[in-house]
């Protein structure tokens, strides 16, 4: 009956984790979400398959594969489970850390005979080091999905790595603590227990569920980061400006913490595009956006307001502030120029700003922004210029429909 149960495990098992290395193989190939990540996971069902399946026909016997193979084996899909998790959200790999963990691991294995004489002390190393992936890989990925889920959905997700590393983490402080339990640990490793059956099964769905969720996840918010991205610049889109205007209006209205409003647009674009052609146009945009993000801050938002017009938000920004902002930028792109074809491009722009009032809507603030603008094109282009009231923009206003 044990033997049979055996049996019916490792087929059920086989079946959901080849299952799972298809469909990640079909995300990876077909697909092309996350193919990177995919593979991991891929890879990692297959580990997991190959360990458990050598893990159950463990004798008294010395024998390397086994014991040391098998161990390894499993190791490795831990290894990639952390590794797919950090392509999936684009953090800095491990690879380094990991594979030294590995290479320690294995040299600590092969200390030893890899038998039952030795259990003691191989499982010990091998639950310690699959406690370490685990657990590094649910920090890590709890850190990549909190940014895009609420805190409490992104603890919820990772429960089944926390899980796992936690079993091995019990299972090694037993064993160092009450050697003789061993004989039960064993037991659980052949499969004679139903529960343990079952909770192989259930780790390894939730383990591949949470993966899935993650890839979905990173798909879902890579799709809306595209919907307001500019394809051409990669800078901030104007659908993406309102939700931005607004996360800053209220943080004046409600804590005082000051913004301005900065429009700049590229003097004479025109000209460039009817005399070097639209690519070199396209090539001073991306230049021109390069250089913008270069010059501001990580908390400032600089997105393309329109064909060769770019709007900046200044979070904790006042009027003198902007005019030094506004100085640097000019500075920066006078400076530059745009090599194509052999030729120099030179490029100036004209630069409109406003500071949030008490009075004052974001409609108007935006409008305020952009008169100043005009005002600048009006005397002369490669001018900043500044505006603070509606009466003020009245001129400007005039200028632009004349």
């Amino acid at each position: 009956m044990e033997y049979n149960q055996s049996i019916i495990f490792v087929q059920f098992f086989s079946l959901i984790a080849v299952s799972c290395a298809i469909a990640w193989t079909l995300l990876a190939c077909l697909l092309r979400i996350a193919p990177k990540a995919s593979w991991c996971f891929a890879a990692t069902n297959i580990c997991t398959l190959i360990g458990i399946m050598l893990y159950t026909q463990r004798t008294e016997a010395i024998n390397y594969l086994y014991w040391f193979v098998a161990d390894m084996t499993i190791l490795v899909g831990f290894a990639l489970v952390r590794w797919g998790c950090q392509h999936l959200f684009k953090q800095p790999l491990s690879y380094r850390f990991d594979l030294i963990l590995l290479a320690t691991t294995a040299l600590l294995m092969l200390l030893v005979p890899p038998s039952l004489t030795y259990a003691v002390y191989l499982v010990i190393v091998m639950s310690i080091t699959a406690a370490t992936f685990i657990t590094f890989s649910g920090i890590d990925n709890f850190r990549a999905v909190k940014k895009h889920l609420p805190l409490h959905y992104a603890a919820l997700i990772n429960v089944p790595f926390f899980t796992i590393g936690l079993l091995f983490i019990i299972r090694a402080v037993v064993l160092l603590l009450f050697p003789d339990e061993l004989a039960n640990i064993s037991a659980a490793d052949k499969l004679n227990s139903s529960l343990v059956m079952w909770s192989y099964i259930i780790l390894l769905l939730l383990t591949n569920l949470v993966l899935f969720g993650n890839a979905l996840t990173r798909l879902v918010y890579k799709v809306a980061r595209l919907a307001n991205k500019d394809q051409l610049t990669g800078l901030w889109n104007r659908h993406s400006l309102l939700n931005k205007l607004e996360e800053v209006d209220a943080l004046w209205l409600r804590n005082g913490l000051a913004y301005s409003l900065m429009v700049l647009d590229l003097d004479h674009f025109k000209r460039i595009n009817d005399t070097y052609g639209h690519l070199a146009g396209d090539m001073v945009l991306k230049n021109t956006a390069d250089i913008l993000q270069q010059s501001l801050r990580k908390i400032d938002f600089v997105c393309r307001y329109g064909g060769e017009e770019f709007l900046i938000i200044l979070p904790l920004t006042n009027k003198k502030e902007a005019q030094i902002v506004a100085e640097k930028v000019q500075q920066k792109i006078n400076e530059n120029t745009v090599l194509w074809q052999k030729t120099h491009i030179n490029t100036t722009l004209s630069i409109g700003y406003a500071t949030c009032k008490t009075h004052l809507s974001i409609e108007q603030l935006l409008q305020l922004a952009d008169d100043a603008m005009y005002l600048a094109k009006s005397k002369g282009r490669n001018t900043i210029c500044s505006m603070d009231s509606m009466e003020e923009s009245t001129a400007a206003i005039i200028t632009k429909q004349s």
